[in-house]
């Protein structure tokens, strides 16, 4: 008797990443920076301070791919305009 399953048709059910083969899943201080348009000593100084997740391998220090989610916002800019009752500006 021949097999009666819930075949799926090719290519489906499969999990795909979303990630190439050669991809790496971690980045040294130097890519890192580089990724965000920022100094190598910024990034060290983000490591020194624990606001980037890493391991030191060796002397090379990893930034984790998914650290990119994990930096802190920029800082919002001051507004010159006082602010009103409710803390809204005027």
């Amino acid at each position: 008797m021949p097999h009666q399953g819930t075949a799926l048709p090719n290519g489906q059910g499969t999990a795909k990443r979303d990630q190439a083969e050669d991809e790496p899943i971690a980045f040294t201080v130097a890519k890192f920076a580089r990724l965000l348009g920022k100094h190598p000593n910024t990034v060290y100084e983000w490591v020194k301070n624990g606001k980037v997740p890493h391991e030191r391998i060796g002397d090379t220090i990893y930034i984790p791919k998914w650290a990119l989610g994990c930096l802190p916002a920029p800082a919002e800019p001051s507004e010159s305009a006082p602010a009103g009752p409710g803390g809204e500006a005027a």
